[in-house]
């Protein structure tokens, strides 16, 4: 019996003692540095309470998507315009004055569009800042605190002018249109002086051109049209989302930036210069060359500035123009074969495509957490 009392003490004391240690030990912390009264498999309840799990990750809708995917369709469908007047003039014997001709009227026209646009745009912003002028001229002691603001970075007023800019009265409206978002619009007498200076230099080097590759086999031709055109699928820019402003460091002006690859557009052109090379006439090669640039270089260009704008109507109604009419140009001039093939990609890459992406969705796995990153200590030794 007192053997058992003797165990049983000793057993509560030695309770007792872990009890009074656990009391003195300091909270757990989620330093591997740090020295603690814990085992190294030690794993606290609030190890992982921060945790988040896909915090990031976007769910798209499949609506948005889809009108997302429409601009590789359209994009398709600018490289199937292309080969379609290629194959009617190599084949078909069409004139090539005729699509070089309506290709110019449009791009003269979408030009137009494109100047009286951005005027528009402009002339609404400067009355806007003129606005606020006035209304800081006229109420000075309403934007004391932002004048204040000024001298004391610590102050948090708001300023009711855009991009944090102060307009001073004597700021005249040539001072206020440094404030400005939109571009300038291009001069029409230089855009007109370089556009013919273009064409003369196309039409000078079109016997060239259509000379280039008199020496390669035509199924060398056609292969390597494919790679370009499977290149500039690959590498074109499918702007979606455009940032409006962006303030260069070296200037007072703020400039639009859009995201346009030239990539893409080298290789269209490469392509109408390839298969240029294996035209009939040198009017058809530099026919077909003026076509190639109008319709690969300055369509996307435009149809940028249309989104960019939020002109979604004017946006497709492009769409829908340029696909139903290839889709009538493939029907007409392949068969019916070839033109089922195209609508069955078309229906895949618009349809099937972002239903396709949001069910990888699923899949995203994304852990992020309050970890403590390693900051390294540079001490410097000294040498004796």
């Amino acid at each position: 019996m007192d053997s058992d009392e003797d165990s049983s003490s000793i057993t509560s004391l030695s309770e007792r003692v872990e009890n009074a240690k656990s009391a003195k030990k300091q909270p757990w912390k989620k330093l591997l540095w740090y020295k603690q009264d814990y085992e190294d498999n030690y794993t606290d309840a609030s190890f992982l309470s921060q945790l988040k799990r896909n915090s990031t990750v976007i769910n798209y809708s499949y609506w948005k998507l889809l009108s997302d995917f429409t601009l590789i369709v359209l994009h398709l469908s600018i490289i199937m315009l292309v080969i379609l007047v290629f194959y009617g003039i190599y084949r078909l014997n069409w004139n090539p004055l005729v699509p070089a001709l309506l290709s110019s009227s449009l791009t003269a026209l979408g030009f137009t569009v494109y100047v009286i646009t951005l005027k528009i745009r402009r002339n609404r912003e400067l009355i806007h800042l003129q606005k606020l002028k006035i209304e800081q001229l006229t109420r000075p002691t309403r934007y004391s605190k932002f004048n204040s603001s000024k001298s004391h970075p610590s102050s948090r007023s708001p300023s009711p002018f855009p991009h944090n800019l102060e307009l001073t009265a004597k700021e005249s409206t040539m001072d206020l249109e440094r404030y400005l978002r939109e571009p300038n619009s291009p001069d029409l007498f230089n855009t007109l002086k370089s556009s013919i200076l273009i064409l003369l230099t196309l039409l000078t080097f079109s016997p060239v051109l259509k000379s280039l590759t008199n020496s390669t086999a035509s199924d060398s031709i056609w292969a390597l049209s494919t790679w370009l055109c499977l290149l500039n699928v690959l590498f074109n820019d499918y702007s979606i989302d455009f940032s409006h402003t962006n303030r260069q460091s070296e200037s007072s002006n703020f400039e639009l930036q859009t995201s346009n690859s030239n990539l893409s557009k080298n290789i269209s052109l490469s392509n109408a210069i390839v298969l240029a090379s294996r035209l009939n006439s040198n009017l058809s090669a530099f026919c077909f060359i003026v076509f190639s640039i109008e319709v690969s270089g300055l369509f996307p260009v435009f149809n940028n500035f249309t989104r960019r704008c939020q002109f979604w109507a004017f946006h497709w109604f492009q769409v829908i123009a340029i696909t139903t009419a290839v889709d009538f140009a493939v029907y007409k001039i392949f068969g019916v074969g070839w033109f089922l093939l195209w609508i069955g990609l078309q229906f895949w890459i618009m349809v099937i495509g972002p239903w396709h992406f949001i069910m990888l969705q699923k899949y995203k796995d994304e852990l992020q957490g309050p970890w403590d990153p390693a900051k390294p200590i540079f001490k410097t030794i000294q040498r004796e």
